[in-house]
């Protein structure tokens, strides 16, 4: 019997939201905003919070580091793990359980009588947080059809900067009026509506068949090398190199096991997509560069300018700022124009943003100063939404969890890249001088030649978008 006109794609369009049909986009896409600005929020509102945290349990930075490296830690190791699970058991389930443990974590944290329970509670709550990561965009692509796709993907992405935004001035009030114990406190209520929302609205997806088992020793093997690249990086042993030459060992070894197995978990046929690869190569030139400007340019402004906290961090929120108004109307564009070109329009923004800040001194303009971080918040902005609509769309909808996962993984990588990369390469332009008496003008020089390599990583990026282009600029549906 034929259906009605305009009804015959009924229940094919029903697949993007699961049993309830195209109806369910909307709070599908709600229920993983509030998990993506509780993780966000959490982020930068520990910042804020760590010296208090050092006050009180009295160690020093090196030591309270540990509360946000314990977190990206469990994080990073876990992401790819908890998108092959969702593939196959539900990335629904992953997030609805991800935003429970995310919450008990958090109320864990608030009860610590020590900086080491605390960075073991940090473990737990990563645990959340990294189910919520590795299946979140998966579920919004497979709630939304494809020419709605990349507005959804902007919306969360204007998601992720409110929570930047919010997160320092929530934090100072919150440290300053009820303690450091409040920051992780505040999740809680968050995450108990979360979970609500997720048991209701959050229904399955199309997974994959499969019966067999995990891949446990490809997970063990990822988590090992990961977890001993990011202690190397946080110079949790010296020489570092140790740690790095076993993460290298252990690498190989994960490829060469994964390369034997029947279902790997590093799924080569999904990185042999070529807007997968491409996209997560160039993602990982985003997030390396643009951690360059997150992390130093707040020790410029507190340091060089004698800015106190509460003015830079206020001052910081024009990136984020600008991101957040950045990211919804890229989404739209590429669901108009096709991601490549906005993708590229994005590196060469921050390619531009970082040569402009690499000319600032002490004498430059406040304003001028805040138009280059606005700028680049705007490249950071286009770059997100378009390049994840371009892997989505290229990728099986059924390999969606794991592909959420991979991007997460790149990211988290490359941000602690970023991190490592930008205060050794400042230390390296940084007179010895500098370092017995504070010379602001040194300062200066030396951010000013590490943010020239920032803009070389981008225009890196840049030229690869322009060489590796697809024949097709323009997402036409699922694959």
């Amino acid at each position: 019997m034929k259906l009605p006109p305009g009804k015959g794609n009924l229940e094919k369009d029903a697949g993007y939201a699961g049993v309830r049909g195209v109806q369910s986009k909307w709070p599908v896409l709600a229920v993983v905003s509030i998990g993506i600005f509780m993780s966000t929020l959490d982020g930068s509102i520990v910042n804020i919070a760590n010296p208090s945290i050092a006050a009180r349990f009295g160690v020093s930075i090196a030591q309270v580091q540990w509360v946000t490296t314990a977190y990206i830690v469990v994080i990073t190791s876990t992401l790819l793990l908890f998108g092959w699970v969702g593939d196959r058991i539900g990335s629904h389930r992953i997030y609805t359980w991800g935003f429970v443990i995310f919450s008990l974590g958090s109320w864990l944290c608030s009860t610590s009588t020590s900086l080491a329970w605390l960075a073991t509670h940090r473990c737990f709550q990563g645990l959340g947080a990294s189910m919520m990561m590795a299946t979140g965009v998966g579920l919004i692509t497979n709630a939304f059809p494809a020419e709605q796709r990349g507005k959804a993907l902007g919306i969360s992405g204007t998601v992720v900067g409110m929570g930047n935004m919010v997160g320092p001035g929530l934090g100072g009030l919150l440290v300053g009026s009820f303690g450091w114990p409040s920051i992780f406190l505040i999740n809680v209520p968050l995450g108990i509506v979360g979970s609500v929302l997720g048991w209701h609205y959050l229904q399955p997806t199309d997974t994959a068949r499969s019966r067999s088992r995990f891949d446990l020793a490809g997970g063990a093997l990822l988590a090992a090398t990961l977890v001993t690249m990011m202690l190397a990086l946080a110079g949790a042993a010296s020489p570092a190199y140790v740690l790095l030459g076993l993460a290298a060992v252990l690498g190989s070894t994960f490829v060469w096991v994964e390369s034997r197995v029947r279902e790997p978990l590093l799924d080569w046929s999904l990185l042999r997509i070529p807007a997968v690869a491409r996209g997560n190569l160039l993602a990982g030139c985003n997030y390396l560069g643009q951690m360059f400007a997150v992390f130093l340019m707040p020790f410029y402004l507190e340091k060089a300018m004698a800015f106190p906290p509460t003015r830079s961090g206020l001052f910081m929120t024009v990136l984020p700022a600008a991101m957040a108004v950045t990211a919804p109307v890229a989404g739209s564009l590429s669901d108009r124009f096709g991601p490549d070109r906005l993708v590229s329009l994005a590196l060469f923004t921050m390619t531009a943003a970082f040569s402009l800040l690499s000319d600032v001194t002490l004498h430059t303009p406040l304003v001028c100063t805040g138009g280059a971080l606005a700028l680049l918040g705007v490249g950071i902005g286009m770059f997100g939404s378009p390049n994840n609509n371009s892997m989505f769309s290229a990728a099986p909808r059924h390999k969606a969890g794991y592909l959420g996962g991979l991007v997460a993984t790149v990211r988290n990588l490359f941000f602690a890249l970023g991190v490592v990369t930008s205060a050794a390469l400042f230390t390296w332009f940084m007179p010895p001088s500098a370092a017995v008496a504070p010379d602001p003008a040194a300062f200066s020089s030396a951010l000013a030649a590490t943010y020239r390599v920032a803009a070389g990583i981008t225009l890196a990026g840049f030229l690869l978008s322009l060489c590796w282009r697809r024949p097709l600029a323009r997402v036409t549906g699922p694959r």
